[in-house]
Order: structure tokens, then C-alpha cells, then sequence
């Protein structure tokens, strides 16, 4: 995945993450790895860039208006405390900790007929990130795109069907994707619970997402976002997953805490 909920309206974004953070590495069709040691921020998707969920193909059957949408969160840089650690299986440094802090970058939306499309990149480290785009439909939101850079490599994975990463249908969902890499993933919903961000109490509500994926690419990926109720971004998350590139793995922990409710300005491209 990859990280937002308002009332009891599931918008997750991630938010993989994610993560709400949701690292879907090699789900769907997923282009072929290249060096990519410097990780660039996101910039705002073009229409071409939200792929999929915009098809009059895939919304054959589907609702196409609906009254009202849920809304991305505010452009901008939101900052975390981390704690973590990163371990490469055989490499002669097994594991380290992750920095201290990460970054969290939500592009400006675009907006495209009914539907609005963003960005999201986690930094978890200067050399580890996930950069998800989705689209939001109504109540819906779906994952049509990320891009995973670890290990001086990257993939870019663009789901078939998109995945469906926040619904109003329920407090659970589930579904399955195919192609090259193969899997299924689940979501439910924790319940609600208070947070402090700086002076400010925050109502925040848990979801929890799971997903495995074999066949090209193969990994595992648990974890766990309290979303606050009104501001629409990610207050806490725990992260676990187990990541293949080619010959190398990667396996992550990390929890991570909203510093700051305000986000700082994107740089000027």
C-alpha cells in the first residue's frame, strides 16, 4: 500500500502504509527494477498517473456519482517520531535502526470529472520509500499505483483492479489481486481511541491491514494506523513487513507518532 478516516467513513491512506501504510510490492503488474539511490519527493499525479479507477471499463457496474466524497488531507510535509530497524538477511550489516524521524508528503490533488486523485511517500530512511497514488470516488478511495524504492532499487507496481484501500461499506473488506504477483489483502476496523499531538487531543480511529503476495514477487506486510477523526491523516502506525528485490530482502519494523498537526509547505518545484 502506501495511510485517512472521517466519522465512521474508512478513508485510509497508508496512508499505507503506510502505511496506513499498505506495501503492496509487486501486486498487479510491476514494472522491472532499476537503480534508484536518490529518492526523489512526489509531485501532484497527472491524469494519466491515476490509471485504472478513471476507466469507464473498470467503472462499468459501479456507481458513478454520488452525493457527496470524502476530501485527501492537506498538502504539505507531516513530520513523526520513529522507532525501528531494518535488516538485510545475510548482508554482512544484518540489521540497524531506522532514524528517528520520518516524513510523511501528501501532493495536491487533482481533480478529474467526479474523482479526485493524490499522492502520498512515506520515508521510513533517506534510501526507503513508498509513494502511493490513489483516487477517491465518493466514499471510496483506491490504490492505482506505487512505487517501492529500497535497497538502491525500485518497483513500480500498478494494481489490476485497483485495490480498494477505504470503504463506507463496513468495518471489514477483503479482496484479491492477480497477474505476475498474485495475493489478497484484509482490513478491519479497531474502534477508536485519544491521542496527543503536541497541546491537542486527537480522536483517532484503528485500522488494521494485512496482505501476502507471491509469484514474482513474493512478501508479507502487517500493520496498524490510528487516523485522526477530523484533520484526515495518520496520528500513529506500526509497520511490520517482509520484502523480496531479486536476490535481496528486506525485512522492516517501525512505529511511528504524528509530531505536528500542522504540515509544512512543499518545497517549490
Amino acid at each position: 500500500m502506501s495511510m485517512l478516516l472521517k466519522s465512521s467513513r474508512v478513508l485510509l491512506g497508508k496512508l499505507c502504509i503506510a502505511t496506513v501504510v499498505l506495501v503492496l510490492v509487486g501486486c498487479g503488474t510491476s514494472g522491472s527494477g532499476k537503480s534508484d539511490a536518490v529518492i526523489e519527493r512526489p509531485t501532484r499525479p497527472s491524469v494519466g498517473d491515476c490509471g485504472l479507477a478513471l476507466s469507464s471499463s473498470w467503472m462499468q457496474g459501479k456507481e458513478k456519482r454520488q452525493s457527496s466524497a470524502e476530501s485527501p488531507p492537506l498538502p504539505g510535509i507531516y513530520r513523526y517520531a520513529m522507532t525501528g530497524s531494518q535488516a538485510i538477511p545475510g548482508a554482512a550489516l544484518r540489521a540497524k535502526d531506522l532514524p528517528t524521524h520520518s516524513e510523511l508528503f501528501v501532493t495536491p490533488s487533482r481533480k478529474i470529472g467526479n474523482a479526485t486523485c493524490f499522492r502520498v511517500q512515506k520515508r521510513f530512511a533517506t534510501d526507503i520509500a513508498n509513494t502511493e497514488t490513489y483516487v477517491i470516488r465518493g466514499k471510496s478511495i483506491y490504490l492505482v499505483s506505487l512505487l517501492i524504492q529500497a535497497l538502491g532499487e525500485s518497483q513500480e507496481i500498478s494494481p489490476n483492479p485497483p485495490v480498494l484501500s477505504a470503504s463506507d461499506a463496513g468495518s471489514s473488506w477483503s479482496g484479491r489481486f492477480g497477474g505476475v504477483t498474485y495475493g489478497s489483502y484484509t482490513f478491519s476496523v479497531l474502534g477508536k481511541r485519544t491521542y496527543r499531538v503536541g497541546a491537542r487531543q486527537l480522536r483517532a480511529v484503528g485500522i488494521s491491514s494485512s496482505v501476502s503476495y507471491r509469484g514474482a514477487v513474493s512478501g508479507t506486510q502487517v500493520a496498524t494506523a490510528w487516523i485522526s477523526l477530523d484533520h484526515d491523516v495518520v496520528v500513529a502506525e506500526k509497520v511490520r513487513s517482509r520484502q523480496n528485490f531479486g536476490v535481496s530482502a528486506l525485512h522492516l519494523r517501525s512505529r511511528s507518532h504524528l509530531v505536528s498537526l500542522q504540515p509544512e509547505p512543499l518545497p517549490e518545484s
